[in-house]
C-alpha cells in the first residue's frame, strides 16, 4: 500500500477485498481527491467501478469479517476487508479526512454565496440574503412553509423546505413532478413558482427549497371559519378552481389531489391550485392495482373518486370532476360530504346520496371483486340534494348532481361543468385559457429511481431560474458520459442488508 501528498497521484492505494453480490474477492483500490476507483489489478487502465464521496459519507464497521468496513454515500455502501488492520485503519482515516474537509467546504460555500441560516418553526433555513422571514404559516408530511418578503423587490413569498428530500425516493420523485409542473404552467388559478435556490452542488445536497407566491389562507380554512359563504363567494371559488383544473386538464395532466387545503386564497378570493406532488400524465401507468383487491390509494379519501376504490385502472379527467364535486358539497354544507373512515365505508356513503347502481350501471369496474362488493350493498334510491342543501339554489344542485354521477364516462365534464347556467354570470370562454403545450417529464417517468438521477432532475430545474448553474451541469453530464463510455460503473450496494456500526464505537468498545 503506498500513501502520497502529490495532487497528481493518488492519496492512497492498495489491495482491499471488495464484497460484490454474495462473493469477495480482492481489488486494487485508488483513492484520489474524493474519489475512490478500483480495478480488477494493479496496472489495468480501465476501472471497474467508482465512488465519489460526499459531505455525507460515512465509514462504518462491518462486523462479519476481520478488518471489514464500508463506505456509505447516497444511501449505497462499498464493502471491504483489508489484510491487516494497520491498512485498514489507513483507509478508514483517509476517508474521514476527506469527508471532513468536504464538510468545511460545504460551510465554505454558504459565505460564498451569500447565505444565511434562520431558525423558523423549530427548523433551519438556508437562504439567500435577500429574503428576509416574516413568519412559519405551515407544515405538512414534505416541509416546512414560512412567508418571507425579498428585499431586493419587496414582494413576500411562501418559502418551502423539503428537509432530507431523498430520504424516501417515490417522495422525492412527488417533489420533482410538482416542480416541473409547476415551472410550465402558467396560469392566475395556479400557483406559481417564483425560484429554486440553488443547492451548494449538483451531488451535495439533501434539502430542496421552493419559492412560490405567497397566499393568505385555503379554502378548508374558509369553510370551518365563522366567515360567511355567501352564493356568490362559493359560485367564483368553484368556477376559479374549474377555470385552474380546465388549464391542467388541456395539457393532459390529472391532479389527483383536489380538496380544500390544497386550494389557496387571498382576501380578495383570487383562488389558485398547488401541491401536484400526485399529478400524472393520462397516458401515465401509475394507476391502481387491479389486483382483485379494493385498493386503498394516496389520494386524500373523503374527495376520491369511487372508480379509483373500484379498482379502475384507465380513470380519466372525470376523477378531478368528482373532487371537485365534494369541494362543492363541503362549501354549501360547511361539512364534509363523504368523511369515510376507509375505503368500504367511503363508498357505502357514497351510494347513501347517490345511489347504489345496477349490474348495467357497473360496466365500466372489471374487478369482479370490486363489482360484487357494489351489488351487495343495500338497494339505496339517489337522494334529492336539496333535503342535504335547503339554502342552496336550483342551479347549484343540478350542477352538483352532474358532478356526483357514479360512472364517470356520464360524469359532466370541466367545460360543460364551466357552461352550467349556475356559472352563466362568470363564464367567458376568452377568459378560460387552455395550455399551449403539453407538460414535457417523461424523463422524469422513465428515469431509474435513484437519488443521482432525481438529484440532477431538480437542479435542471434550478438552472431554468439560475442559468449561472448550467456550467456546472454540462460538467456533470461530460463527466457521466465518459464513465459511460469506458463502462465504468457506480459501486454500492443497499446499506439496509448490513447493520452499519460506526468504527468509533467499535474502536471504543475493543
Amino acid at each position: 500500500m503506498a500513501e502520497e501528498n502529490s495532487t497528481d497521484n493518488p492519496t492512497l492505494e492498495g489491495f482491499l477485498t471488495k464484497k460484490g453480490g454474495v462473493s469477495w474477492k480482492k481489488r486494487y483500490f485508488m483513492m484520489k481527491d474524493h474519489t475512490i476507483t478500483y480495478f480488477s489489478k494493479q496496472g489495468d487502465a480501465k476501472p471497474r467501478g467508482r465512488m465519489v464521496l460526499n459531505s455525507d459519507s460515512r465509514v462504518t464497521n462491518l462486523p462479519s469479517r476481520p478488518n471489514a468496513f464500508q463506505v456509505i454515500t447516497n444511501n449505497k455502501a462499498l464493502m471491504v476487508f483489508a489484510d491487516t488492520f494497520e491498512e485498514r485503519d489507513q483507509w478508514v482515516q483517509a476517508v474521514n479526512k476527506v469527508v471532513s474537509e468536504l464538510k468545511e467546504q460545504k460551510e465554505q460555500k454558504k459565505t460564498d454565496r451569500n447565505t444565511k441560516v434562520v431558525s423558523a418553526a423549530g427548523t433551519d433555513f438556508e437562504l439567500e440574503d435577500k429574503y428576509e422571514i416574516i413568519k412559519p404559516i405551515g407544515h405538512g408530511a414534505y416541509g416546512v412553509v414560512i412567508s418571507a418578503q425579498n428585499t431586493e423587490n419587496g414582494t413576500k413569498v411562501a418559502v418551502k423546505k423539503v428537509p432530507n428530500a431523498f430520504e424516501d425516493l417515490v417522495d422525492a420523485k412527488r417533489i420533482v413532478r410538482e416542480i416541473r409542473l409547476l415551472r410550465h404552467f402558467n396560469h392566475e388559478n395556479i400557483m406559481k413558482v417564483v425560484d429554486l435556490p440553488p443547492p451548494p452542488s449538483l451531488t451535495d445536497f439533501e434539502d430542496v427549497y421552493i419559492v412560490s407566491e405567497l397566499m393568505e389562507t385555503d379554502l378548508h380554512r374558509v369553510i370551518y371559519s365563522r366567515q360567511r359563504l355567501t352564493d356568490e363567494h362559493i359560485q367564483y371559488f368553484l368556477y376559479q378552481i374549474l377555470c385552474g383544473v380546465k388549464y391542467i386538464h388541456s395539457a393532459n395532466v390529472l391532479h389527483r389531489d383536489l380538496k380544500p387545503s390544497n386550494v389557496l386564497l387571498n382576501a380578495n378570493c383570487d383562488l389558485k391550485l398547488c401541491d401536484f406532488g400526485l399529478s400524472r400524465g393520462l397516458n401515465d401507468e401509475e394507476t391502481p392495482a387491479a389486483n382483485g383487491d379494493l385498493t386503498e390509494y394516496v389520494v386524500t379519501r373523503w374527495y376520491r373518486a369511487p372508480e379509483i376504490m373500484l379498482s379502475v385502472q384507465d380513470y380519466s379527467r372525470a376523477i378531478d370532476v368528482w373532487s371537485i364535486g365534494c369541494i362543492f358539497a363541503e362549501m354549501l354544507g360547511r361539512k364534509p360530504l363523504f368523511p369515510g373512515n376507509d375505503y368500504i365505508h367511503q363508498l357505502k356513503l357514497i351510494t347513501k346520496v347517490v345511489g347504489t347502481p345496477t349490474e348495467d350501471e357497473l360496466g365500466y369496474v372489471e374487478n369482479p371483486r370490486a363489482k360484487r362488493f357494489m351489488l351487495g350493498l343495500p338497494p339505496t334510491p339517489r337522494v334529492d340534494l336539496s333535503t342535504k342543501f335547503p339554502d342552496a339554489n336550483a342551479d347549484a344542485l343540478d350542477l352538483l348532481s352532474k358532478m356526483l354521477i357514479l360512472d364517470p364516462s356520464k360524469r359532466i365534464n370541466v367545460n360543460e361543468c364551466l357552461e352550467h347556467p349556475y356559472l352563466a354570470s362568470l363564464h367567458d370562454e376568452t377568459l378560460e385559457p387552455t395550455a399551449d403545450t403539453n407538460v414535457e417529464w417523461d424523463d422524469i417517468e422513465t428515469c431509474e429511481l435513484t437519488k443521482k438521477n432525481l438529484q440532477r432532475l431538480i437542479f435542471e430545474d434550478v438552472c431554468h431560474f439560475h442559468p449561472e448553474c448550467s456550467e456546472q451541469l454540462a460538467a456533470a453530464k461530460a463527466a457521466d458520459q465518459e464513465k459511460k463510455d469506458l463502462g465504468v460503473a457506480e459501486v454500492g450496494e443497499e446499506t439496509k442488508e448490513v447493520p452499519a456500526v460506526p468504527v468509533e464505537i467499535e474502536q471504543a468498545a475493543g
